[in-house]
């Protein structure tokens, strides 16, 4: 399992590393563009402000073109004129250190047959640089030919070099040398190197900077970072996991013991929930006939006569179609329990049925039987019962003889009952066998019409066994 997991993984790492890597490669691009529309300050520069300078320049705007016209003039040892963007005001500039490569559309004339432009980009940085004084900028410096260049030139960052003049004017720890981007305040467009007097104009129609969203050194060290993170996850999920494995391998060593001692249990316990009623507890047919026939097998002589008692649930169909089966299961719950706590322990006691109980009573004969039954009837007529009902119940009873086939006994038990039933309910009935004197019933119970009308006020009044 965990080794396919893992191939799984992997292969998704792999094609993610792969996806993630070509577009580094081919996308993840940024490009930053200067042109007549971008919010940038464009000024004129010439060198008048030097000793013996006399060129004029100034900008001009023609349609998308940044344009710088120069009248260069003899007089300063170096003279020039330029075209300066500004992004920002030293110290502030913008951190260009993210883009790789400087794309220029500049055309540019002048009486030299071969029209030369210096392209600078000046960088603050107070290890440097100081406020107010814009010669102590790093000049970093790239010097080209427009005219072979009609669609635009492009080179990386990497070849602008700091201007030899600059260094020579500030001098400085080799560190400090190298060409630095992460503060450009502008980039400039000057005439070149050994210009000649005369006019001068220089044009930029564009520029742009280009680079990757991340540089390709720190994505591809992140990547590695990534797979690292990766293993390490996954060494120490796997470590929990056989950990775990190891930690439920022995507790099902335990549990295997245990359940061996459990099942033998289980067996005990199986036979005797097969044995009784999963609502009440009491007894299912099953059961009762299983104990009577051990009683009858052990019991000898104190076995009989025995007493079978039916008890049903007066009215229940009423109780289940106006109040719910929840409510009549409430019912028959609680009978059971009240039953279980009027008897005897060693008093059988089964429900034979929907709302029908048998209760056998061992060395009894019936005249007793029916005491203790009619005993049960009031206890059960005078409790308290869910939803406010008025539970009563009607009883059968009949003697049981050794010899006799169970049937006969439990027959003559349930005609008794029905025969409570038809006399009014709420009463014990008693059957005696066929060759005796005569059957024995009870009395009618006293105000047994008025518990019958009681019970049809409530909610379970309605027809029913």
């Amino acid at each position: 399992m965990h080794a396919r997991v893992l191939r799984r993984l992997l292969i998704v790492l792999l094609a993610l590393t792969g996806i993630a890597l070509l577009w580094n490669e081919f996308g993840m691009t940024t490009t930053m563009v200067i042109d007549v529309h971008s919010p940038y300050q464009v000024v004129a520069l010439d060198d008048r402000d030097n000793p013996g300078g006399r060129s004029t320049a100034s900008t001009s705007h023609a349609g998308s073109v940044l344009g710088l016209d120069c009248d260069l003039r003899t007089g300063y040892e170096w003279p020039f004129c330029e075209l300066q963007v500004e992004f920002a005001k030293a110290p502030r500039g913008i951190d260009l250190s993210r883009y790789d490569s400087l794309r220029l559309w500049v055309t540019a004339s002048g009486p030299e047959p071969q029209q030369r432009v210096r392209v600078y980009m000046r960088n603050f940085d107070a290890a440097y640089s100081k406020p107010g004084v814009a010669e102590s900028q790093k000049v970093n410096q790239l010097t080209y030919e427009p005219s072979v260049y009609p669609r635009g030139y492009e080179v990386p960052l990497s070849r602008l070099t700091v201007a030899q003049w600059w260094i020579d004017e500030h001098p400085m720890t080799l560190d400090l040398e190298a060409p630095d981007f992460r503060n450009v305040t502008g980039i400039a467009f000057s005439t070149g190197p050994r210009v000649e007097p005369g006019l001068h104009t220089i044009h930029v129609e564009r520029i742009e900077l280009t680079g990757k969203l991340i540089s390709t050194s720190t994505f591809r060290l992140g990547v590695i970072v990534a797979w690292m993170v990766s293993v390490i996850v996954w060494l120490v999920v796997d470590g929990l996991l056989k950990r775990n494995q190891l930690r439920l391998s022995a507790a099902s060593q335990h549990s295997l013991q245990r359940l061996n001692e459990s099942l033998r249990l289980e067996t005990r316990s199986l036979a005797e929930i097969a044995r009784t009623d999963p609502l009440t507890g009491a007894l299912n047919r099953k059961g009762l006939a299983d104990e009577l026939m051990r009683i009858v097998r052990l019991g000898e002589g104190q076995t009989f006569p025995m007493t079978l008692v039916f008890i049903d649930i007066d009215h229940f169909k009423r109780v289940n179609d106006t109040l719910g089966h929840d409510t009549g299961d409430q019912v028959i719950r609680g009978l059971a329990q009240l039953v279980r706590s009027a008897v005897q322990r060693d008093d059988l006691f089964a429900r034979w049925g929907g709302e029908e109980f048998l209760l056998v009573f061992r060395d009894t004969p019936g005249d007793k039987g029916r005491v203790i039954a009619e005993r049960l009837r009031e206890r059960i007529a005078t409790a308290t019962w869910p939803e406010g009902l008025h539970v009563t119940c009607s009883f059968g009873v009949a003697e049981w003889h050794r010899g006799e086939d169970l049937n006969e006994g439990i027959k003559r038990a349930d005609e008794a009952m029905y025969r409570a039933k038809q006399e009014g309910r709420d009463r014990v009935e008693i059957e005696l066998e066929d060759d005796s004197p005569g059957s024995l019933r009870s009395p009618p119970p006293r105000d047994s019409a008025g518990s019958l009308r009681a019970a049809e006020r409530s909610p379970a009044g309605h027809e029913h066994g």
